[in-house]
């Protein structure tokens, strides 16, 4: 019936179901805060990071083998053992550390262990570099400023005082290197063949001292640079993210004081609008007609604007992220529909507008008062812009698998393809739908988009100017619920 209206050339817009209504936005738990999760995503990417630097040694290590432990032409010297265990040695700890991360994210305290668990992979990449850069020799080649890349990361994620705590530990370690290498604790190594044995007992006793220096004042100075502006970074985006609550608080307090202004004007509307058929009955006596007019005028402007407010008011509690969300129940949808189509049968005898019925008992699960609006909104719509003497037909019908499908079809002005898109949004109506309707808000199509989006059904359009509409409304499966009746 309805299904049998729509032609193969109208043009065909379906609603997207990407976006999710406030009450299924995931928020992150209350043991979980969104400083708990940047800690957490900071062990994780540090962990990525790592499988870098892992790849790099083991590609040193094989490189090692392949070339014999020698470059020719190079005067670098490599022994494929020292890259390879390095590298087995990150694996290890990059799995514990993951382990920690997956275990610090479900305990009751995730921000303690989260925190435990950055400092311990600090720490032992500290220790770990520190032997490669013995490895590559301490004082003989630039390895020692690599430390500056820990460094450089302790100041973008962590405070002054902590990232100087990492400098500090880092110079110590290296100091400890080169104590130990100078003592004869450990023999000095180094990839440059020309550095190897003797060279480093000939070198004067000063060297290592004046070498530690310049790391430690080039260590401090990048430390100094880097911090500085990453606390200027951070004092900003904390500036931002005040100003940003301040916004949404002053957003949310001119928006409920537009829904308590927009419920005060409910009962003055209604009164004024009781007051002028009062009028139009005759009550006070006789009236000219130039003063009926003016009466009438003033109803069915009264009449939109109660309409307004009451789909504001819907529009704003379907948004509300404040309250918890309704529960389904099962209904009939053909029972909401022959309710709705009783509402709205004086609108369709104003418009001599006829509504040709299909309807089968159909049982879904949803928010009754929200199917309610879904489907008074949909029929209205099909009414108001059919044309005088029109017809409008629905269709509603169980599917095989579950749930149900009911198809709305008119005959009336259609809708641009280029602006099917947008008919969902807030106060959008094409320039056709302006003229033809004065009287509409724009708002009943938005309210529609909502209920589907909290309830996963699909809406499915498909017009052309001048020949009509058809909604297509796909209703998920219901449980086996005793369908409750309709107001």
């Amino acid at each position: 019936m309805a299904s049998e209206l729509a032609k193969p050339d109208w043009a065909v817009y379906c609603l997207p179901r990407e976006e999710r209504p406030p009450a299924e936005i995931d928020v992150p738990p209350a043991a979980a805060p969104a400083d708990v999760q940047l800690l957490l995503e900071n062990v994780a990417w540090f962990c990525a990071l790592r499988w870098l630097v892992i790849a790099g040694l083991a590609g040193l290590g094989g490189l090692a083998w392949l070339a014999g432990g020698r470059l020719p032409q190079s005067g670098i010297r490599l022994t494929p053992g020292w890259p390879a265990a390095v590298a087995g040695l990150l694996v290890l700890l990059n799995l514990g550390y993951l382990a920690l991360g997956r275990a610090a994210a479900g305990s009751p305290r995730p921000a303690v262990l989260a925190l435990r668990c950055l400092w311990l992979q600090i720490v032992l990449d500290l220790a770990v570099l520190t032997g490669v850069v013995h490895f590559l020799g301490s004082l003989e080649t630039y390895a020692p400023f690599m430390y500056l890349f820990h460094i450089v990361l302790a100041c973008v994620f962590f405070p002054y005082r902590q990232s100087l705590v990492v400098v500090l530990a880092a110079l110590g370690m290296y100091l400890a290197c080169i104590a130990a290498e100078s003592s004869g604790l450990l023999p000095p190594c180094s990839i440059l063949a020309v550095a190897a044995g003797p060279a480093r007992s000939a070198l004067p006793p000063g060297v290592p001292a004046v070498h530690f220096g310049f790391v430690v004042f080039i260590s401090g100075t990048v430390w100094y640079l880097a911090s500085r502006l990453a606390n200027a970074l951070r004092r900003r985006e904390e500036e931002l993210a005040a100003t940003n609550r301040r916004l949404v608080a002053a957003t949310d307090e001119r928006a409920n004081h537009m829904l308590r202004t927009t419920h005060q004007l409910k009962a003055p509307f209604a009164a004024i609008q009781a007051n002028t058929q009062l009028l139009l009955d005759g009550y006070c006596g006789a009236i000219t007609e130039a003063a009926t007019n003016v009466i009438r005028q003033i109803s069915v402007r009264c009449e939109m604007l109660s309409r307004e407010v009451k789909e504001m008011l819907q529009l704003a509690n379907l948004r509300s992220a404040a309250q918890d969300p309704p529960p389904q129940v099962a209904v009939d949808l053909a029972a909401l529909i022959r309710a709705c189509l009783a509402n709205l049968a004086p609108a369709a005898a104003k418009r001599s507008v006829t509504v040709a019925e299909n309807l089968a008992p159909a049982q879904v699960r949803a928010v009754q008062d929200h199917a309610m609006m879904m489907l008074d909104n949909i029929l209205l719509n099909a009414i108001l812009y059919s044309h005088e003497g029109g017809q409008v037909s629905v269709e509603c019908r169980p599917k095989p698998e579950g749930g149900a499908v009911v198809r709305v079809c008119d005959r009336g002005i259609g809708i641009p393809a280029d602006k099917l898109p947008r008919i969902f949004d807030d106060y959008y109506r094409t320039n056709e739908a302006a003229k033809h309707n004065r009287a509409s808000t724009g708002l009943g199509l938005a309210i529609v988009r909502q209920v589907a989006l909290a309830g996963r059904i699909d809406v499915r359009v498909q017009s052309a100017p001048g020949e009509g509409t058809l909604f297509t409304l796909d209703f998920p499966a219901a449980a086996g619920e005793t369908p409750e009746t309709p107001p």
